[in-house]
């Protein structure tokens, strides 16, 4: 017998300011006028670290949205001019600033990969509480199960940041985490967003239903499209791994299943392109409900 939850609220982002969550990290003073401290002073991490972002642009805009997640910013010797801002920004949060030779910034980088004067050690990043999440409601919800490249979690986390959602969940298990990968690709939405892992997908919807929340898992085969969905409902839409889609514990445990309905000859979309047109559709047709409400043209 499935619970069943109170009559569905209205919609609507949830209030509270967004932003990033860092882990605990050691407070550095500021220092706003020293140079930067010469390569050999520290050991700089090689290109097998997963916490480096690296680029001109990209370590830009992740210092200009949340500087404090910088570690250490790592400066080409003779750049110091050009990453001036930069540098002022990470030092104010707490962060050292290490002048570093090229071969030094290469290896970081990746032999592959190009630098361009910089490359950035960032803290690890703190999730937010599922709990809290529950707790707040936000609505809609998006929560990601077996999304293994960074690439296409942090793609998602563009969708959704772009349709309004203020809140993601990713699984712990089988998931990619908020790495510099996904932060790089998220195109700076991930600093607007709170992000919470949980363990147990499927007990996480249960606790998402008790909460109020009806289920919406999104696939291929769904029985309805995502243009009948009722989006009067608080939702919480799933989104699956990338080749397999959802999971069958999570389509059985899902109050509804929905597809996007495909026109042409390919049978599926991107998670990423699937949940934005999910999301958007939601949005959309929540905008549209609330100028009729208000006795304006839908």
């Amino acid at each position: 017998m499935k619970y069943r939850r109170p009559p569905p609220p209205s919609g609507g982002r949830a209030a509270g300011p967004p932003g990033p969550q860092l882990a605990p990290g050691r407070p550095q003073a500021a220092q706003s006028s020293e140079p930067p401290r010469r390569a050999h002073a520290w050991a700089p991490p090689d290109a097998a670290a997963r916490d480096l972002v690296f680029g001109a642009e990209p370590v830009h805009e992740l210092i200009a949205a949340a500087p404090g997640v910088v570690r250490t910013l790592y400066v080409r010797t003779g750049l110091e001019a050009r990453f001036a801002a930069d540098i002022a920004g990470v030092r104010a949060a707490g962060g050292h600033v290490v002048a570093a030779e090229a071969a030094a910034l290469a290896r970081m980088a990746g032999g592959e990969s190009r630098h361009q004067g910089v490359v950035a050690l960032i803290r690890e990043y703190g999730y937010a509480e599922f709990e809290d999440v529950v707790a707040a409601k936000p609505d809609p919800l998006l929560l990601v199960d077996g999304v293994t490249d960074p690439r296409n979690l942090g793609a998602l986390l563009r969708s959704a940041e772009g349709a309004g959602v203020g809140t993601v969940v990713i699984a712990r298990d089988r998931t990619a985490a908020v790495t510099p990968a996904a932060i790089k690709s998220s195109a700076g939405a991930w600093v607007h967003l709170k992000i919470a892992r949980c363990g147990n997908v499927a007990r996480a919807m249960e606790d998402l239903k008790r909460a109020g929340y009806w289920i919406a898992a999104l696939a291929p085969e769904g029985e309805q499209e995502i243009y009948e969905l009722d989006t009067t409902r608080r939702l919480a839409l799933v989104v699956g791994s990338e080749g397999r889609g959802v999971r069958e514990i999570v389509r059985k445990n899902s109050d509804f299943v929905v597809r996007i309905p495909m026109y042409g000859k390919v049978g599926s979309l991107n998670v990423s392109v699937a949940a934005a047109v999910a999301l958007f559709e939601i949005a959309r047709r929540r905008a549209a409900a609330a100028r009729r409400a208000a006795g304006k043209p839908a």
